[in-house]
């Protein structure tokens, strides 16, 4: 019953030029609907999903975003990636792959924090602020497997037998790491996202405008900003940063 109503009361506001959002997806709902368009627009058949922790991209995806086409997950952590096996089996789109992306294939250490979220290669540090001091502390250092997405990329295309791909980057400071690694698989990579941070909390991560010159040198071109806020406003800790493959963008 409760259901019904909703429905209707979504689609009479939807009918007459207004959307219906519920307060706990308001924040995220711009961003959600910029990736809606996007993948629209792009074709978007596969989404490469770099720290997937639990899970929670692919949630977005499906349940914000509205995609329902294929999703890689890649996440170091085995007991984090055996959770997620077991979820995916009940979405046939979705694969989960135990191991970390990098610059060179083969393995490193993993500094696993207090709050799995964090968990990173570089080490943590609270010098610029203190609000994530208690969730980013090490709890475990482990050894984990890496792949380069150059290594990785052409079978995973085949075996699931797609062209059109978006790169989602969530590595905690590592990302430009990731991309190095992606030097050949960038160009088959028509859109990406990535975490940057303001202020940086773990030592040696790369700040916005090294992020913004290493992709641009990767031919991509900025195309969205979206603040990281929640339960921090106002100030700003870090931001999702959208960027497309100058090869994929249209004239203007």
């Amino acid at each position: 019953m409760i259901l019904s109503l909703k429905r209707g009361l979504y689609e009479a506001a939807h009918a007459i030029g207004y959307t219906v959002v519920p307060n706990w997806r308001a924040g995220r709902y711009p961003q959600c609907a910029y990736l809606r368009d996007l993948f629209r627009l792009l074709d978007i058949d596969c989404v490469l999903d770099v720290g997937a922790n639990v899970g929670q991209y692919r949630d977005l995806l499906r349940h914000e975003v509205g995609y329902e086409g294929k999703i890689a997950s890649f996440e170091p952590i085995p007991e984090l990636a055996d959770a997620m096996r077991k979820r995916s089996q009940r979405d046939q789109n979705w694969i989960v792959e135990n191991c970390a992306l990098g610059p060179t294939t083969g393995a490193a250490l993993l500094n696993v924090m207090a709050s799995t979220t964090f968990s990173s290669f570089l080490e943590p540090t609270s010098s610029s602020t203190k609000r994530f001091e208690k969730a980013n502390t090490v709890c475990d250092r482990i050894s984990v497997a890496v792949r380069a997405l150059d290594d990785l990329l052409p079978g995973l295309v085949t075996r699931l037998n797609v062209h059109s791909l978006y790169l989602k980057l969530d590595t905690q400071g590592y990302d430009l790491e990731v991309l190095r690694g992606a030097a050949r698989a960038l160009s088959e990579i028509r859109a990406l996202q990535t975490e940057v941070s303001v202020r940086p909390i773990y030592d040696g991560m790369p700040d916005f405008s090294a992020t913004l010159d290493s992709l641009r040198g990767y031919g991509f071109e900025p195309s969205g900003i979206f603040p990281n806020t929640e339960g921090h406003f106002p100030r700003l800790f870090e931001f999702d940063f959208h960027m497309i493959n100058r090869q994929f963008v249209p004239p203007e």
